[in-house]
């Protein structure tokens, strides 16, 4: 009979388990472009002083690896032209007591290597421009500006993005963005119970269960917003590494889990084990808190 009063919590958290493993693991998956690497010919026409130049050059576009602070799954690119450094897309076409005159092009390696997101781009000027900066390195771009020094775009031919694909690439470190995922998952496990897990036919309340009751909901409301909050702070930090650091993003979703199992335990007579059983999330977030700072 004790089995069968804890069957269905039973299978409301494991169901609840099981759903925060596959979500780990569908957010862990880290993906990487079927075309690693492209070579995107450009032409530049501009005056200067009356002579009129023309840059052609290859802008060499290529994947590097995923990473990030916010998601470490994020595709990360550069770019290079030719004879120049890694990410240096700019032209130096006066640099003296004068000031400086730059031609900027503008050149993005993930836009053309076709992996962006349709807002991530929105405001962005795909056209070389030409920029003066003064003594005082104050910039300028505007057309009386530019007449004065002598210079002005006259043409340009920038290539298309390629069409680009993702594959699977590896399963990467997770960071906060699952947080508010399992979460949501182990907030439903906790509603799950609520509603549908109820109190065993010869339940007597007792003052016992009141303090655990009241602790359900401190800790409830306490614990997990700031054990969310925690977990932000941890990526900011960059200190998310390790079996510790990932295990720090759990913290929410089992204070949670926690709280359904208390409920559930108080409510088919476990009175004394559904109140210690609380403070396992809370004791799981101090321990890691306490090996992060020794170790």
């Amino acid at each position: 009979m004790k089995s069968k009063k804890l069957f269905l919590p039973a299978i409301i958290l494991a169901a609840a388990i099981v759903a925060i493993a596959v979500c780990t693991v569908v957010l862990s998956i880290a993906f990487k472009p079927t075309v690693t690497e492209h070579e995107f010919p450009i032409s530049i026409t501009y005056e200067y002083k009356g002579e009129t130049k023309t840059i052609n050059d290859v802008y060499t576009a290529y994947y590097t690896g995923n990473g990030g602070l916010a998601d470490t799954k994020t595709r990360l690119y550069s770019g290079k032209l030719t004879g120049k450094e890694e990410n240096d897309t700019i032209y130096i076409i006066q640099d003296d007591e004068n000031g400086k005159i730059e031609l900027i092009t503008n050149l993005h390696a993930d836009y053309y290597m076709g992996d962006i997101e349709e807002l991530y781009y929105t405001d962005t000027n795909f056209e070389p421009e030409i920029y003066y900066y003064d003594e005082e390195n104050c910039a300028y771009n505007d057309e009386e500006t530019l007449s004065k020094m002598q210079v002005k775009l006259i043409d340009f031919k920038y290539p298309e993005p390629i069409d680009n694909g993702i594959v699977y690439s590896h399963m990467s470190n997770l960071s906060s963005d699952i947080v508010f995922p399992i979460l949501l998952i182990a907030l439903l496990a906790l509603l799950a119970t609520v509603i549908f897990v109820k109190k065993d036919e010869n339940y007597i309340k007792k003052p016992f269960d009141v303090v655990s009751t009241i602790f359900n909901f401190i800790i409830g409301i306490a614990t997990i917003p700031f054990f969310s909050v925690s977990t932000w702070l941890i990526d900011a930090l960059g200190d998310n590494d390790g079996f510790l650091g990932q295990s720090f993003y759990f913290t929410p979703a089992i204070s949670a889990l926690c709280i359904a199992a208390s409920i559930a335990l108080r409510r088919k007579g476990y009175s004394k084990l559904g109140f210690f059983v609380q403070f396992i999330g809370p004791a799981f977030f101090a321990v890691i808190l306490f090996l992060s700072e020794i170790l």
